[in-house]
Protein backbone atom coordinates (compact mmCIF):
# COMPACT_ATOMS: atom_id res chain seq x y z
CA UNK A 1 0.00 0.00 0.00
CA UNK A 2 1.25 3.25 -0.76
CA UNK A 3 2.79 5.08 1.98
CA UNK A 4 0.90 8.27 1.98
CA UNK A 5 -2.16 6.66 3.11
CA UNK A 6 -0.66 6.39 6.55
CA UNK A 7 1.21 9.44 6.84
CA UNK A 8 -0.27 12.31 9.43
CA UNK A 9 0.05 15.45 8.00
CA UNK A 10 -1.41 19.25 8.46
CA UNK A 11 -4.06 20.52 6.45
CA UNK A 12 -3.83 24.52 6.75
CA UNK A 13 -6.39 26.65 5.21
CA UNK A 14 -5.42 30.11 3.98
CA UNK A 15 -7.46 32.82 2.60
CA UNK A 16 -9.29 32.26 -0.86
CA UNK A 17 -7.89 34.00 -3.32
CA UNK A 18 -9.93 33.70 -6.77
CA UNK A 19 -7.72 34.54 -9.76
CA UNK A 20 -8.95 33.38 -12.93
CA UNK A 21 -6.95 33.04 -15.70
CA UNK A 22 -9.53 33.74 -18.45
CA UNK A 23 -11.74 36.52 -16.42
CA UNK A 24 -10.29 39.81 -14.70
CA UNK A 25 -9.52 40.01 -11.15
CA UNK A 26 -10.62 43.49 -9.32
CA UNK A 27 -7.91 42.54 -7.01
CA UNK A 28 -8.39 42.68 -3.32
CA UNK A 29 -6.53 42.30 0.88
CA UNK A 30 -6.12 38.58 1.36
CA UNK A 31 -7.21 37.67 4.95
CA UNK A 32 -5.76 34.26 6.22
CA UNK A 33 -7.48 31.28 8.60
CA UNK A 34 -6.46 28.19 9.82
CA UNK A 35 -7.90 25.37 10.10
CA UNK A 36 -6.36 21.91 11.26
CA UNK A 37 -6.92 18.76 9.74
CA UNK A 38 -5.32 15.33 10.12
CA UNK A 39 -4.52 13.08 6.62
CA UNK A 40 -7.54 12.38 5.06
CA UNK A 41 -9.94 14.71 7.12
CA UNK A 42 -11.21 16.99 4.48
CA UNK A 43 -12.61 20.88 4.72
CA UNK A 44 -16.64 21.43 4.59
CA UNK A 45 -17.80 23.79 2.34
CA UNK A 46 -21.40 24.69 1.93
CA UNK A 47 -22.18 25.94 -1.88
CA UNK A 48 -25.57 27.68 -1.92
CA UNK A 49 -27.05 28.33 -5.32
CA UNK A 50 -25.39 31.70 -6.69
CA UNK A 51 -27.78 34.64 -6.91
CA UNK A 52 -28.82 36.18 -10.05
CA UNK A 53 -29.17 34.98 -13.47
CA UNK A 54 -27.50 33.48 -16.40
CA UNK A 55 -29.79 34.76 -19.08
CA UNK A 56 -30.34 31.26 -20.48
CA UNK A 57 -26.77 30.35 -20.88
CA UNK A 58 -25.72 29.27 -17.76
CA UNK A 59 -27.82 28.52 -14.70
CA UNK A 60 -26.87 28.61 -10.84
CA UNK A 61 -27.26 25.11 -10.10
CA UNK A 62 -24.76 24.64 -13.06
CA UNK A 63 -22.65 26.90 -11.52
CA UNK A 64 -23.15 24.97 -7.94
CA UNK A 65 -22.60 21.65 -10.00
CA UNK A 66 -19.34 22.45 -11.58
CA UNK A 67 -17.73 23.92 -8.87
CA UNK A 68 -18.92 21.02 -6.25
CA UNK A 69 -18.33 18.54 -8.38
CA UNK A 70 -14.37 20.22 -8.60
CA UNK A 71 -13.79 20.26 -4.94
CA UNK A 72 -15.15 17.05 -4.15
CA UNK A 73 -12.98 15.00 -6.87
CA UNK A 74 -9.80 17.14 -5.43
CA UNK A 75 -9.95 14.62 -2.76
CA UNK A 76 -9.71 17.85 0.18
CA UNK A 77 -13.38 18.90 0.68
CA UNK A 78 -16.44 17.69 0.80
CA UNK A 79 -19.79 19.78 0.66
CA UNK A 80 -23.00 20.35 2.78
CA UNK A 81 -25.01 17.51 0.87
CA UNK A 82 -28.84 19.04 2.50
CA UNK A 83 -29.08 21.36 -0.38
CA UNK A 84 -32.50 21.94 0.91
CA UNK A 85 -31.42 23.13 4.24
CA UNK A 86 -28.75 25.10 2.28
CA UNK A 87 -30.71 27.48 0.11
CA UNK A 88 -33.26 27.86 2.70
CA UNK A 89 -30.56 29.23 5.07
CA UNK A 90 -29.21 31.21 2.07
CA UNK A 91 -32.74 32.86 1.33
CA UNK A 92 -32.80 33.71 5.33
CA UNK A 93 -29.35 35.80 4.60
CA UNK A 94 -31.22 37.44 1.68
CA UNK A 95 -34.13 38.22 3.66
CA UNK A 96 -32.26 39.56 6.36
CA UNK A 97 -29.15 41.23 4.11
CA UNK A 98 -26.82 39.44 6.75
CA UNK A 99 -25.35 35.48 7.67
CA UNK A 100 -26.07 33.36 10.00
CA UNK A 101 -23.27 31.97 11.06
CA UNK A 102 -24.55 29.87 13.50
CA UNK A 103 -26.89 28.49 11.43
CA UNK A 104 -24.91 27.53 9.01
CA UNK A 105 -22.17 26.12 11.47
CA UNK A 106 -24.89 24.52 12.36
CA UNK A 107 -25.41 22.61 8.76
CA UNK A 108 -21.96 21.69 9.39
CA UNK A 109 -20.12 24.07 7.45
CA UNK A 110 -16.24 25.33 7.93
CA UNK A 111 -16.58 27.76 4.75
CA UNK A 112 -18.85 29.44 2.91
CA UNK A 113 -18.83 30.01 -0.74
CA UNK A 114 -21.29 32.57 -1.66
CA UNK A 115 -21.65 34.57 -4.94
CA UNK A 116 -23.30 36.57 -7.84
CA UNK A 117 -23.92 35.86 -12.00
CA UNK A 118 -24.88 38.29 -14.34
CA UNK A 119 -25.03 38.56 -18.21
CA UNK A 120 -23.88 41.79 -19.67
CA UNK A 121 -24.68 41.38 -23.60
CA UNK A 122 -22.23 38.49 -24.31
CA UNK A 123 -19.96 39.43 -20.77
CA UNK A 124 -20.58 36.77 -17.79
CA UNK A 125 -20.12 38.34 -14.89
CA UNK A 126 -19.42 36.54 -11.02
CA UNK A 127 -18.64 37.70 -7.83
CA UNK A 128 -17.69 35.10 -5.71
CA UNK A 129 -16.94 35.49 -1.68
CA UNK A 130 -15.59 32.86 0.66
CA UNK A 131 -16.64 33.07 4.26
CA UNK A 132 -14.55 31.46 7.46
CA UNK A 133 -17.51 29.88 9.16
CA UNK A 134 -16.01 29.63 12.67
CA UNK A 135 -14.64 33.01 12.84
CA UNK A 136 -17.86 34.73 11.46
CA UNK A 137 -15.82 36.80 8.90
CA UNK A 138 -15.61 37.43 5.33
CA UNK A 139 -12.21 35.79 4.02
CA UNK A 140 -12.23 37.09 0.47
CA UNK A 141 -14.36 38.40 -2.38
CA UNK A 142 -13.54 39.08 -6.41
CA UNK A 143 -15.47 39.37 -9.53
CA UNK A 144 -14.73 38.27 -12.69
CA UNK A 145 -15.66 39.54 -16.12
CA UNK A 146 -15.40 37.00 -19.58
CA UNK A 147 -17.15 35.35 -22.48
CA UNK A 148 -20.24 33.83 -20.90
CA UNK A 149 -19.21 30.78 -23.53
CA UNK A 150 -16.05 30.30 -20.88
CA UNK A 151 -18.07 30.25 -17.48
CA UNK A 152 -16.98 26.06 -17.20
CA UNK A 153 -13.34 27.66 -17.03
CA UNK A 154 -14.34 30.32 -14.72
CA UNK A 155 -16.15 28.14 -11.97
CA UNK A 156 -13.17 25.63 -12.70
CA UNK A 157 -10.29 28.35 -12.58
CA UNK A 158 -12.62 28.93 -8.64
CA UNK A 159 -12.84 25.42 -7.68
CA UNK A 160 -8.54 25.20 -8.28
CA UNK A 161 -7.66 28.77 -6.22
CA UNK A 162 -9.70 27.50 -3.47
CA UNK A 163 -7.62 24.37 -3.14
CA UNK A 164 -4.14 26.04 -3.98
CA UNK A 165 -4.92 28.73 -1.32
CA UNK A 166 -6.95 26.19 1.75
CA UNK A 167 -4.47 23.65 1.23
CA UNK A 168 -1.10 24.86 -1.01
CA UNK A 169 -1.52 22.27 -3.53
CA UNK A 170 -2.35 22.84 -7.32
CA UNK A 171 -5.90 21.67 -8.58
CA UNK A 172 -6.33 19.91 -11.85
CA UNK A 173 -10.01 21.73 -12.80
CA UNK A 174 -8.10 23.90 -15.04
CA UNK A 175 -6.69 20.81 -17.26
CA UNK A 176 -7.50 18.72 -20.02
CA UNK A 177 -6.79 15.08 -20.91
CA UNK A 178 -6.21 14.27 -24.80
CA UNK A 179 -7.12 11.04 -26.37
CA UNK A 180 -8.29 8.88 -29.27
CA UNK A 181 -11.95 8.55 -30.32
CA UNK A 182 -13.54 6.67 -32.84
CA UNK A 183 -16.40 8.59 -33.01
CA UNK A 184 -16.35 9.47 -36.43
CA UNK A 185 -15.41 6.21 -38.19
CA UNK A 186 -11.45 6.91 -38.13
CA UNK A 187 -9.15 7.06 -34.60
CA UNK A 188 -8.35 10.26 -34.02
CA UNK A 189 -7.31 12.75 -31.32
CA UNK A 190 -9.32 14.40 -29.37
CA UNK A 191 -8.95 16.98 -26.12
CA UNK A 192 -11.63 17.54 -23.54
CA UNK A 193 -11.79 19.15 -20.05
CA UNK A 194 -10.85 16.87 -17.07
CA UNK A 195 -14.12 15.92 -15.70
CA UNK A 196 -15.26 14.86 -19.76
CA UNK A 197 -17.01 18.06 -20.94
CA UNK A 198 -16.42 20.49 -23.62
CA UNK A 199 -14.77 17.58 -26.15
CA UNK A 200 -14.06 18.37 -29.36
CA UNK A 201 -11.84 17.03 -31.94
CA UNK A 202 -8.69 18.06 -32.92
CA UNK A 203 -6.84 16.29 -35.93
CA UNK A 204 -8.89 16.68 -38.84
CA UNK A 205 -7.25 14.35 -41.31
CA UNK A 206 -8.81 10.96 -42.17
CA UNK A 207 -5.87 8.85 -41.33
CA UNK A 208 -5.35 6.75 -37.95
CA UNK A 209 -3.90 9.06 -35.77
CA UNK A 210 -2.79 7.95 -32.03
CA UNK A 211 -0.64 8.06 -28.83
CA UNK A 212 -1.09 11.91 -27.88
CA UNK A 213 1.07 13.48 -25.28
CA UNK A 214 1.13 17.05 -24.38
CA UNK A 215 3.88 19.26 -24.68
CA UNK A 216 4.32 21.30 -21.25
CA UNK A 217 3.03 24.42 -22.86
CA UNK A 218 -0.18 22.56 -22.70
CA UNK A 219 -1.62 24.28 -26.31
CA UNK A 220 0.26 21.44 -28.30
CA UNK A 221 0.35 17.87 -28.79
CA UNK A 222 2.81 14.79 -30.61
CA UNK A 223 1.26 12.25 -31.82
CA UNK A 224 1.45 9.07 -34.27
CA UNK A 225 -0.46 9.71 -37.33
CA UNK A 226 -0.64 6.27 -40.04
CA UNK A 227 1.20 6.93 -43.57
CA UNK A 228 0.41 4.07 -45.58
CA UNK A 229 2.12 1.24 -44.31
CA UNK A 230 4.62 3.55 -42.15
CA UNK A 231 3.65 5.57 -39.39
CA UNK A 232 4.69 9.59 -38.75
CA UNK A 233 4.57 11.72 -35.69
CA UNK A 234 3.58 15.03 -35.68
CA UNK A 235 3.22 18.48 -33.46
CA UNK A 236 -0.62 19.81 -33.37
CA UNK A 237 -1.30 23.21 -31.60
CA UNK A 238 -4.99 22.24 -30.36
CA UNK A 239 -5.81 26.22 -30.42
CA UNK A 240 -4.99 26.58 -34.19
CA UNK A 241 -4.80 23.26 -35.87
CA UNK A 242 -1.82 24.42 -37.26
CA UNK A 243 0.56 21.37 -37.34
CA UNK A 244 3.88 20.00 -38.78
CA UNK A 245 6.07 16.82 -38.86
CA UNK A 246 8.23 15.52 -36.15
CA UNK A 247 9.67 12.28 -37.25
CA UNK A 248 9.55 10.31 -40.62
CA UNK A 249 11.98 7.38 -39.82
CA UNK A 250 11.85 3.84 -41.52
CA UNK A 251 9.13 1.69 -39.90
CA UNK A 252 8.07 2.22 -36.37
CA UNK A 253 7.88 5.99 -35.16
CA UNK A 254 5.41 5.45 -31.94
CA UNK A 255 4.65 6.27 -27.98
CA UNK A 256 6.74 9.63 -28.59
CA UNK A 257 6.89 11.03 -24.76
CA UNK A 258 7.76 15.26 -24.45
CA UNK A 259 10.60 15.67 -21.75
CA UNK A 260 8.99 18.10 -18.71
CA UNK A 261 11.31 21.10 -19.97
CA UNK A 262 9.88 20.27 -23.67
CA UNK A 263 12.97 20.31 -25.19
CA UNK A 264 13.56 16.29 -26.38
CA UNK A 265 11.77 13.35 -27.27
CA UNK A 266 11.74 9.55 -26.15
CA UNK A 267 10.01 7.43 -28.81
CA UNK A 268 9.87 4.14 -29.87
CA UNK A 269 11.90 3.93 -33.17
CA UNK A 270 12.37 0.73 -35.60
CA UNK A 271 14.45 2.63 -37.81
CA UNK A 272 17.44 0.08 -37.48
CA UNK A 273 15.26 -2.99 -37.82
CA UNK A 274 14.46 -3.93 -34.09
CA UNK A 275 11.46 -1.59 -31.80
CA UNK A 276 14.28 -0.18 -29.50
CA UNK A 277 13.77 3.59 -27.25
CA UNK A 278 15.60 6.24 -28.55
CA UNK A 279 16.32 9.80 -27.59
CA UNK A 280 15.83 12.81 -30.14
CA UNK A 281 15.26 16.42 -29.83
CA UNK A 282 12.02 17.77 -29.71
CA UNK A 283 12.21 18.51 -33.16
CA UNK A 284 12.93 15.35 -34.34
CA UNK A 285 16.85 15.51 -35.07
CA UNK A 286 19.37 14.15 -33.57
CA UNK A 287 18.50 10.56 -32.52
CA UNK A 288 20.43 8.66 -29.75
CA UNK A 289 19.19 5.07 -29.56
CA UNK A 290 19.34 4.02 -25.56
CA UNK A 291 18.55 0.54 -25.85
CA UNK A 292 20.50 -2.25 -27.43
CA UNK A 293 18.58 -5.30 -27.05
CA UNK A 294 17.21 -8.20 -29.37
CA UNK A 295 13.75 -7.99 -28.08
CA UNK A 296 11.17 -5.27 -28.07
CA UNK A 297 11.56 -2.07 -26.26
CA UNK A 298 8.38 0.01 -26.14
CA UNK A 299 6.32 2.72 -24.03
CA UNK A 300 8.98 4.72 -22.71
CA UNK A 301 8.08 7.68 -20.53
CA UNK A 302 10.36 10.45 -18.21
CA UNK A 303 11.02 11.07 -14.55
CA UNK A 304 9.92 14.61 -13.82
CA UNK A 305 13.29 15.32 -13.26
CA UNK A 306 13.94 14.34 -17.19
CA UNK A 307 17.00 12.10 -16.00
CA UNK A 308 15.75 8.48 -16.22
CA UNK A 309 13.68 6.56 -18.32
CA UNK A 310 10.79 4.03 -17.95
CA UNK A 311 9.95 1.95 -20.33
CA UNK A 312 8.24 -1.65 -21.53
CA UNK A 313 10.96 -4.65 -22.38
CA UNK A 314 10.10 -8.49 -23.02
CA UNK A 315 13.63 -9.19 -22.83
CA UNK A 316 12.90 -11.48 -19.56
CA UNK A 317 10.45 -13.25 -22.13
CA UNK A 318 7.17 -11.27 -20.71
CA UNK A 319 6.85 -7.54 -21.22
CA UNK A 320 7.74 -5.97 -17.69
CA UNK A 321 8.96 -2.39 -16.74
CA UNK A 322 11.97 -1.25 -16.80
CA UNK A 323 14.18 1.83 -15.63
CA UNK A 324 17.67 3.73 -17.03
CA UNK A 325 19.25 6.81 -16.80
CA UNK A 326 18.35 9.02 -19.52
CA UNK A 327 21.80 9.03 -21.10
CA UNK A 328 21.64 5.27 -21.53
CA UNK A 329 23.53 2.61 -20.39
CA UNK A 330 22.42 -0.10 -17.48
CA UNK A 331 18.37 -0.82 -17.44
CA UNK A 332 16.61 -1.82 -14.18
CA UNK A 333 13.89 -3.93 -13.33
CA UNK A 334 11.14 -2.49 -11.96
CA UNK A 335 8.44 -5.43 -12.14
CA UNK A 336 8.78 -8.98 -10.93
CA UNK A 337 5.15 -9.79 -10.14
CA UNK A 338 2.96 -10.62 -12.94
CA UNK A 339 3.17 -11.75 -16.66
CA UNK A 340 2.59 -8.86 -18.58
CA UNK A 341 2.91 -5.85 -16.93
CA UNK A 342 3.28 -2.37 -19.47
CA UNK A 343 2.35 1.13 -20.02
CA UNK A 344 4.32 3.21 -17.37
CA UNK A 345 3.45 6.80 -16.79
CA UNK A 346 5.90 8.25 -14.22
CA UNK A 347 3.99 10.74 -11.62
CA UNK A 348 4.67 13.99 -11.48
CA UNK A 349 5.83 13.63 -7.80
CA UNK A 350 8.84 11.02 -8.72
CA UNK A 351 8.31 7.93 -6.60
CA UNK A 352 5.33 6.48 -8.29
CA UNK A 353 4.95 4.54 -11.96
CA UNK A 354 1.79 4.11 -12.78
CA UNK A 355 1.18 1.16 -15.33
CA UNK A 356 -1.22 -1.96 -16.74
CA UNK A 357 -0.97 -5.34 -14.93
CA UNK A 358 -2.72 -8.55 -15.80
CA UNK A 359 -4.44 -9.77 -13.15
CA UNK A 360 -6.25 -13.34 -13.27
CA UNK A 361 -6.29 -12.81 -16.92
CA UNK A 362 -7.91 -9.10 -16.65
CA UNK A 363 -6.09 -6.14 -17.20
CA UNK A 364 -5.68 -3.68 -13.80
CA UNK A 365 -4.11 -0.58 -12.83
CA UNK A 366 -1.12 -0.82 -10.97
CA UNK A 367 1.07 1.54 -9.12
CA UNK A 368 5.23 0.97 -8.48
CA UNK A 369 7.35 2.65 -5.95
CA UNK A 370 10.82 2.85 -8.24
CA UNK A 371 12.73 2.99 -4.95
CA UNK A 372 11.14 -0.26 -3.04
CA UNK A 373 9.56 -1.62 -5.80
CA UNK A 374 6.41 -2.27 -4.27
CA UNK A 375 3.33 -2.41 -6.03
CA UNK A 376 0.03 -1.29 -5.58
CA UNK A 377 -3.39 -2.83 -7.36
CA UNK A 378 -5.72 0.64 -7.61
CA UNK A 379 -8.82 -1.39 -9.51
CA UNK A 380 -10.68 -4.26 -9.30
CA UNK A 381 -13.10 -6.44 -10.93
CA UNK A 382 -14.24 -6.74 -14.49
CA UNK A 383 -13.71 -5.14 -17.50
CA UNK A 384 -10.23 -4.35 -19.21
CA UNK A 385 -8.79 -1.27 -17.60
CA UNK A 386 -5.43 0.32 -19.09
CA UNK A 387 -3.41 3.11 -20.27
CA UNK A 388 -3.07 5.03 -17.31
CA UNK A 389 -2.19 8.92 -17.48
CA UNK A 390 -1.32 10.80 -14.47
CA UNK A 391 -2.92 14.36 -13.09
CA UNK A 392 -0.04 16.84 -12.56
CA UNK A 393 -1.02 16.62 -9.40
CA UNK A 394 0.52 13.05 -8.97
CA UNK A 395 -2.92 12.36 -7.07
CA UNK A 396 -5.46 11.53 -9.65
CA UNK A 397 -4.96 9.44 -12.95
CA UNK A 398 -7.17 8.85 -15.91
CA UNK A 399 -7.70 5.61 -17.56
CA UNK A 400 -9.55 3.36 -19.99
CA UNK A 401 -12.01 0.48 -19.43
CA UNK A 402 -13.53 -1.75 -21.74
CA UNK A 403 -17.69 -3.05 -20.31
CA UNK A 404 -18.79 -5.02 -23.06
CA UNK A 405 -17.40 -3.74 -26.89
CA UNK A 406 -17.08 -0.43 -25.47
CA UNK A 407 -13.97 1.47 -23.95
CA UNK A 408 -14.50 4.58 -22.19
CA UNK A 409 -12.35 7.11 -19.82
CA UNK A 410 -12.31 6.89 -16.20
CA UNK A 411 -11.11 9.29 -13.32
CA UNK A 412 -9.47 7.65 -10.00
CA UNK A 413 -8.08 9.17 -6.43
CA UNK A 414 -5.19 6.63 -5.99
CA UNK A 415 -6.50 7.21 -2.28
CA UNK A 416 -9.70 7.12 -2.43
CA UNK A 417 -10.53 4.54 -5.34
CA UNK A 418 -13.48 5.50 -6.20
CA UNK A 419 -13.43 5.43 -10.39
CA UNK A 420 -15.82 7.98 -11.57
CA UNK A 421 -16.82 7.70 -15.34
CA UNK A 422 -15.50 10.59 -18.01
CA UNK A 423 -17.39 9.64 -21.31
CA UNK A 424 -19.99 8.34 -22.86
CA UNK A 425 -21.69 8.56 -26.38
CA UNK A 426 -20.35 7.15 -29.55
CA UNK A 427 -17.26 5.22 -30.00
CA UNK A 428 -14.72 3.94 -27.91
CA UNK A 429 -12.19 6.41 -25.83
CA UNK A 430 -8.73 5.23 -25.37
CA UNK A 431 -4.85 6.45 -24.63
CA UNK A 432 -5.59 9.26 -22.86
CA UNK A 433 -3.10 11.83 -21.88
CA UNK A 434 -3.37 14.57 -19.38
CA UNK A 435 -1.72 18.28 -19.12
CA UNK A 436 1.14 18.37 -17.50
Amino acid sequence: MHRSRSRKAAVTVLALAIVVATFVDAGAPEVRLSITKGFGEKVIVAIPLFEGDGAGLVTTEEIREVLTFDLEVSGYFSTVDNLEFVDETEADDRRTGSIDYPEWLALGGEVLVKGKISVVLTNLVIEAAVYDLAQGRPILGRRYTGQAADWRNAVHNLADDILQQLTGEMGIARTKIAFVSNATGEQQIYVMDYDGANQRRATRKNVMSIYPDWFPSRDRVIYTRFKGSGQETYALKISTGEEHRITSFPGLNAFASVSKLGNELLMTLSRDGNPEVYRLRADGSDPRRLTFNKSTESSPCWSPDDRRVAFVSDRAGSPQLYMMSASGGTAERLTYQGYYNTSPDWSPKGELIAFTARVDGVFQICTVDVNTKEITRLTTGGGQKEDPAWAPDGRHLVYTMQSGRKTDLYLLDIYELKPIKLTSGAGDYKSPAWTP
